[in-house]
């Protein structure tokens, strides 16, 4: 039987270090504040003429190299971003087309922070089944272009970062190198809870864009924090738990467990509610903020690159995004 495993793995990280004291220059907050409230101390923030599909391109290259292919080899592309290039076509056309792979199926998916775990799923369907044979997922964000430092804006703009993060999937027939399981769930009626109202076709005109709805914030993100905190913290943990189940393993059977990057409080009451020891859970939302649906394939990397994943690793992959979107990927390595 052909199994689908995880062939390689990258990521990308503009150069540029902003730290809080940096946001206490574009904003009304303060070192203090953001650190209590998020754990966050660094980010990144990409050059003004990077776009999210540039970002995505060093990440893909270093994915396809590690796992010893060449970008040829690549026959079907998933991208997903919520700061495209441009409002359309997909951003995935404009990757497929600076990574030299014309004529391959392109994906274009918008899952927010849970994009890695669709697009796993989705490519184990599609290796499995034979219909492709590496399939390339990419999670790009520019996310410091879309910070809004007004008072409804300064809470989830203090998280933001950039970053691109990559792997690619191919077939195995070893049982014991393989994506074990994908778990998928989403909610709409939570997709109000954070979201960003303008442009879009359900204002009730006809008008694509007004000054109305730039000077009244509704182009930018708008979020109820405790809202999303107490369902990322359940969608999470339930998540966790439905995959232990479905695999039928315990905790004490995981090696790491890499979530999507929200926050430091949410990802330690994460810890606690699911009695996940703190030594097996990946965190880096300290030196490079929550980079939305990058922010867990970069982890994944650097798990890797830390040694914390290495090969025969059992490992969880979970995430929880605006929509509301969770689910989980269990892979053994």
């Amino acid at each position: 039987m052909k199994y689908s495993r995880i062939l390689g793995t990258g990521h990308y990280l503009p150069s540029r270090v902003v730290s809080n004291f940096d946001v206490m220059k574009m904003m009304e907050t303060s070192d203090e504040f953001i650190v209590k409230r998020t754990g966050v101390h660094y980010r990144r923030y990409a050059e003004s003429d990077m776009s999210a599909s540039a970002l995505a391109v060093p990440a893909c290259k270093a994915a396809v190299k590690d796992a010893g292919l060449r970008m040829e080899d690549i026959d079907f592309l998933i991208m997903n971003t919520i700061t495209p290039d441009h409002a359309d076509p997909g951003c995935v056309f404009f990757l497929q087309d600076k990574l030299g792979l014309p004529g391959i199926g392109a994906l274009d998916i918008r899952q927010q922070c849970a994009g890695l775990i669709y697009g796993l799923s989705i490519a184990d369907h599609f290796v499995r089944a034979g219909t492709y044979r590496h399939v390339l997922i990419a999670c790009s964000e520019v996310l410091s272009k879309r910070v809004d430092g007004s008072h409804d804006g300064k809470n989830l703009a203090i998280l933001l970062g950039d970053g691109a993060g990559a792997v690619v999937v191919g077939a195995t027939n070893n049982e014991k190198e393989k994506i074990l399981s994908t778990t998928l769930h989403a909610d709409g009626s939570g997709a109000k809870i954070l979201y960003t109202a303008a442009p879009g076709s359900a204002l009730g005109r006809t008008e694509h864009i007004t000054k109305d709805d730039i000077d009244t914030g509704r182009v930018h993100f708008r979020m109820n924090g405790k809202a999303i905190f107490e369902n990322c913290v359940a969608r999470i943990s339930e998540a966790v738990f439905e995959s232990l189940e479905k695999n039928d393993i315990t905790l004490n059977d995981i090696d790491a467990v890499v979530p999507h990057q929200a926050n430091l409080r949410i990802l330690e009451t994460i810890i606690e509610h699911v009695g996940i020891p703190r030594d097996k859970m990946f965190i880096n939302v300290q030196e490079y903020g929550n980079m939305a649906s990058a922010s867990l394939p970069v982890a994944f990397d650097q798990a890797r690159q830390k040694g914390m994943v290495t090969d025969g690793s059992i490992v969880l992959l979970v995430a929880f995004g605006s929509g509301f979107v969770w689910g989980s990927a269990l892979l053994q390595m």
